[in-house]
């Protein structure tokens, strides 16, 4: 079981990191090379989210953030913060690729230095991200418990974006940890990967990666037992679908 912790660790650090994330299976950069970027990230910590005050208003979303998937009062409500982002931002390309080149301090600088190039080459143009959250219950006749998401869109180059999803699934599809999550309907490019059904974890979490246009998707859900597997799914092809049809990713 120690093994399986260690890799699990492994795979969540080289996913948790919000842009690092988006951008590792975009330069091709391996699961385990970016193994130590985060190590207090571990397993997965559960952390209520705060139930939203009577008079918090929400600006009016524009360009990339305007396709992200709006909260809603009788399902996914706003989530944890984001980090130092809160649960809900939008940053420019050179903020983006500025924050991701310095989560690279740590590597030897001959490899830090080629992958700044790399980050250079995709070429991005905006981030926006939004953290979600439900409490769990009976939705679609499926028991599930409480859960948080994050969902990350990423705009750059185009074959950059696709190309980082493939790899990134791969990397994913390479962890003996992880099994194949749900499918998402309409979109053959998505893949999510979460921990076997089996696992004697109390929390459970899963991947999600996919690319529309020119824009990345990454999108991290955990939760509380029974996880609710299709719910995130679901939103993820929400989400992918709200992109064609706003046309940001055209």
């Amino acid at each position: 079981m120690s093994g399986q912790r260690t890799r699990r660790g492994r795979a969540t650090a080289a996913a948790g990191g919000l842009l690092l994330a988006v951008v590792v299976g975009a330069v091709g950069y391996t699961v385990d090379t970016v193994k130590d970027a985060d190590r207090a990230s571990g397993a997965p910590v559960w952390t209520p989210p705060g139930a939203p005050t009577d008079d918090e208003k929400e600006a009016p979303a524009t360009g990339l953030s305007g396709a992200l998937v709006p909260y809603r009062s009788d399902g996914w409500t706003r989530g944890p913060d984001l980090g130092e982002f809160g649960a809900d931002a939008a940053l420019t390309g050179a903020h983006a690729a500025a924050l991701t080149k310095e989560s690279l301090s740590d590597l030897p600088r001959s490899q830090r230095k080629e992958l700044e190039k790399e980050i250079d080459r995709l070429h991005i143009t905006g981030v926006a991200m939004r953290s979600y959250a439900t409490t769990g219950g009976l939705h679609s006749g499926e028991q599930t418990g409480a859960a948080t998401l994050s969902i990350v869109l990423t705009r750059m180059d185009r074959r950059a974006a696709r190309s980082g999803a493939s790899d990134r699934n791969e990397a994913f599809e390479s962890l003996e940890v992880f099994e194949a999550g749900p499918s998402i309907k309409g979109h053959k490019n998505a893949r999510c990967y979460r921990l076997p059904g089996e696992s004697d974890e109390e929390l459970d979490v899963m991947f999600c990666t996919a690319s529309q246009g020119d824009v990345l998707v990454s999108a991290t859900a955990e939760g509380v037992r029974p996880f609710g597997a299709e719910g995130v799914a679901a939103l993820l092809t929400e989400q992918l679908d709200r992109l064609g049809e706003t046309g940001v990713a055209v």
